[in-house]
């Protein structure tokens, strides 16, 4: 079966959760008020923040060979923003490092799974709350941690994946496709 699968913008492409923060430290910026945090996101130079930051293990490369195995549906970045600048930015980024690869650039207000389908789909994102949030509604869950050094399968306590790196989705997907072939269920929901 050929699904979509969807991918984080800030921490699984891009390490700019790191960097902020380490901002938002330097600048005296309470990092437990999401207000706070929010603000600065609305604010901060975009640009910089992406350049300074950097990809998380050659992400950008890996997408590209995500589209061109043919395996998925549709490879996309869904990626939450702050505020319209941000949005652009990301899409412009995006449009230069990942040509022909969609963007959904999602108001921070409103939850993946309500953006986009989420149903027997993908998300790869590194918040839990997240990928929480797309397993209940029907989607297959893909925790990403870059100081994870394997694969890990989902179990009834942690109904999602775990991988630092993006090439184990063919693995993922190749292994879902095995366990739907079998009916088999990948966890209780």
């Amino acid at each position: 079966m050929k699904r979509d699968l969807y991918i984080d913008c800030d921490g699984v492409i891009f390490d700019t959760i790191v960097v902020a923060f380490s901002d938002m430290e330097l600048m005296g910026i309470d990092t437990t008020n999401q207000e706070a945090i929010t603000n600065y996101f609305r604010n901060v130079n975009w640009e910089d923040l992406i350049k300074r930051s950097g990809e998380i293990n050659d992400s950008c490369m890996k997408i590209l060979k995500l589209k061109a195995s043919n395996v998925f549906n549709l490879v996309a970045v869904a990626t939450h923003h702050c505020s319209y600048l941000e949005g652009k930015v990301k899409k412009d980024e995006f449009n230069e490092l990942l040509p022909n690869i969609q963007v959904f650039n999602i108001p921070k207000s409103i939850e993946k799974h309500y953006a986009v389908k989420a149903n027997n789909n993908i998300l790869v994102d590194d918040s839990k709350e997240k990928i929480i949030g797309w397993v209940n509604a029907g989607g297959i869950g893909v925790l990403f941690d870059k100081n994870n050094s394997n694969l890990i399968f989902p179990t009834n306590d942690k109904p999602y994946f775990i991988t630092n790196d993006l090439k184990h989705l063919i693995l993922i997907n190749a292994y879902l496709n095995e366990l739907e072939k079998n009916n088999t269920k990948v966890f209780k929901r």
